[in-house]
């Protein structure tokens, strides 16, 4: 995460790359731009504190419960690392409200994009109705990018598509770098045996 150096908002800007999460009570805005990735922005309106992740379920997820899935956890880990940041900050789990978007396909060309981004949506619907966190506005699928633009203090959330899903574009590397890391990082586990 860069801090930006541009007014245009008259706040100050962070750009948030993939992989990354920012939660403050800093009257800011967040950016990022993404496409197979998921960004959650979470907001807790009686602190006034707002925070984004930028991640991605490194995989299919099998018919279980994102709870019991090895691919999954990657997602739970990240979730809870920006809840626990806005708990820091003083915000209360029972009064946050989200905003998502992401899981687009078809910008790396890689025959499994549509699979890791139902899966990603799947891994999002599940997760938030098992944590009871209500989604004021969910913006998933599709083949295109969204760059994003997330006002910290106010929970409001300002989004572009980009329809020139350029491959070359740097935002498209760091993520498509992110995402063979975070598939490498996924382990399948042996059968394990105990004995008494």
């Amino acid at each position: 995460m860069i801090k930006n150096s541009h007014d245009r908002f008259q706040k100050p800007s962070y750009i948030l790359y993939p992989g990354e999460f920012f939660a403050t009570q800093e009257d800011c805005v967040i950016e990022t731009v993404t496409s197979l990735c998921i960004a959650v922005c979470l907001y807790e309106p009686q602190k006034g504190i707002g925070g984004m992740g930028h991640f991605i379920v490194p995989g299919k997820i099998g018919r279980d419960l994102i709870i019991t899935s090895d691919v999954a956890a990657r997602g739970i880990t990240s979730m809870e690392y920006l809840i626990g940041d806005i708990v820091k900050a003083g915000g209360d789990r029972k009064n946050l409200h989200a905003k998502i978007f992401g899981a687009g396909y078809s910008v790396f060309n890689v025959s499994d994009e549509k699979e890791i981004s139902e899966s990603n949506i799947r891994f999002i619907q599940e997760y938030f109705s098992i944590e009871k966190i209500e989604i004021d506005r969910i913006d998933l699928g599709g083949e295109f990018r969204r760059k994003l633009f997330f006002f910290t203090k106010d929970g409001v959330i300002y989004r572009k598509i980009l329809k020139n899903n350029d491959e070359d574009s740097e935002f498209t590397k760091m993520e498509k770098n992110y995402i063979i890391k975070e598939h490498e990082r996924v382990t399948i586990p042996g059968k394990i045996v105990l004995f008494k």
